[in-house]
């Protein structure tokens, strides 16, 4: 029987009551608490606080703080028009001014997250897979008109589970189909979080600040991307020679990434970074970004998790 734990309280991180002093007298304001908005949910779990299988032990890539190269000259913004062709004349002109940047230690998933890994935790928390019940031919056709997206419902029969538990051929391939909230509720779970677009840019451009996660030059035989994929998501990692220098896999190709930062001036609306299995080049650069709204569902769209140090 399906559970879907939908809490609305949420638990609140403690914190200590920062008090200044002024003259020898009077005190400053209260620092109010920051919510957790999945705490509780989280203590609600069948096998609570944390998994004990497959992705309790997700290999993670240790970032070290220090300088990052991020955003984009114009230089490299005209080179990613040139690499993704017909159409990209007006591309990526939102990208950030590129910069030298302070970022701090963190930790970063290998690959992104399985539709298997994703089991468990539908298994241990309850919800709603991407399956046929949660996501019938009525429901795809106005997240379709919503969020302009491509795909009719014949064409991601593919992507979607048949219960609970994805097939066994795609186990091992990104999950998709699911929203920012639901990712951001398996990272915590994990007992990580989503990545910020800095941290997400800094794995993907590696310590030298490369374009893409190889170097300068789009590859399409790198990633999976529409030119030289099978129009698919197939498993994770199957393109080693597209890693990025510290071993971080998927980044220039195979699905977008939610992260955890809002795009500036959009209410609901937050960075997405990656590029998708139907993809061009230009995107999986480092610096690329998309906004999406939070709500937002497409077999092109995935996560992975990251971590503090």
């Amino acid at each position: 029987m399906r559970r879907n734990l939908l809490v609305v309280a949420a638990r609140v991180k403690p914190m200590a009551v920062l008090l200044s002093v002024l003259w020898g007298c009077g005190s400053g304001p209260e620092v109010r608490p920051e919510a957790d908005p999945f705490g509780e949910r989280i203590n609600q779990c069948i096998d609570a606080p944390r998994p004990r299988s497959d992705a309790a032990h997700t290999r993670m890539v240790a970032i070290a703080a220090g300088a990052a190269v991020l955003g984009s000259t114009e230089a490299e913004r005209l080179q990613a028009r040139r690499d993704y062709g017909a159409g990209g004349e007006r591309l990526f002109g939102d990208e950030a001014p590129a910069r030298r940047s302070q970022v701090g230690a963190f930790r970063i998933d290998v690959s992104p997250v399985t539709n298997a890994q994703y089991a468990e935790f539908l298994a241990a928390c309850g919800g709603l897979p991407p399956d046929h019940q949660a996501l019938p031919a009525a429901r795809w056709a106005q997240l379709r008109r919503s969020f302009d997206i491509d795909y009719g419902y014949g064409f991601i029969q593919r992507f979607l589970w048949p219960g609970m538990e994805p097939t066994a051929e795609r186990a091992k391939h990104p999950v998709v189909l699911v929203s920012h909230e639901d990712a951001g509720f398996y990272c915590a779970w994990r007992g990580g979080r989503l990545p910020t677009e800095e941290e997400w840019e800094r794995a993907a451009r590696g310590p030298a600040g490369s374009y893409y996660p190889w170097g300068n030059r789009f590859d399409a035989f790198r990633a999976n991307v529409a030119v030289s994929g099978p129009g698919d998501t197939t498993e994770v990692g199957k393109l080693p020679h597209g890693n990025t220098p510290e071993g971080v896999t998927d980044m220039g190709g195979h699905v977008h990434e939610w992260t955890s930062t809002p795009w500036p001036g959009r209410p609901g609306f937050v960075v997405v970074k990656g590029n998708g299995w139907d993809g061009r080049g230009g995107y999986g650069r480092g610096a690329a970004r998309l906004a999406r709204t939070a709500k937002m569902l497409n077999v092109t769209l995935g996560f992975r998790c990251a971590a503090d140090r």
